[in-house]
């Protein structure tokens, strides 16, 4: 990972971390000031599953509707989070993709809209995949 790759809040978005970059994350964002949270959904079986443990994982509000479009409300709205961002590392979706690549395909949509709207703003939102996706370009390393 570029050092300081993450204090660039324009370049924020959602990227496929590889595994030799991973251990470095916690650190890297901590010296660019941004919370990390951390979302295992290897055990999530369904769409459902997936967008509820993302819930959790976010401290999302209660009125959060465990829906796509809820998801992209609460993801587009966490300033509270971070005084100067959020990277949310996620595991475990290759599990959804395999089950079904509809919903990871849509959910990805998603999660790429979020970043990129986040992205404009003072709060950037990073959305780091552990497992390559479709569509999904790899964080730049060198």
């Amino acid at each position: 990972m570029q050092p300081g790759l993450l204090n660039d809040m324009p370049r924020a978005g959602l990227y496929y971390l590889p595994a030799s970059e991973q251990p470095r994350l916690p650190e890297m964002a901590t010296n660019a000031g941004l919370k990390l949270l951390i979302a295992d959904l290897g055990d999530c079986k369904d769409k459902h599953a997936v967008l509820r443990q993302l819930g959790k994982t976010c401290h999302f509000p209660k009125w959060y509707g465990v829906n796509l479009d809820a998801l992209h409300d609460c993801l587009t709205d966490l300033d509270g989070q971070s005084e100067n961002g959020l990277v949310l590392q996620i595991s475990g979706l290759n599990r959804l993709d395999n089950n079904d690549p509809d919903a990871c395909a849509t959910l990805i949509e998603v999660l790429k809209s979020a970043a990129s709207i986040r992205s404009a703003g003072k709060h950037p939102l990073w959305i780091l995949l552990t497992s390559p996706a479709t569509g999904v370009a790899s964080l730049p390393v060198a």
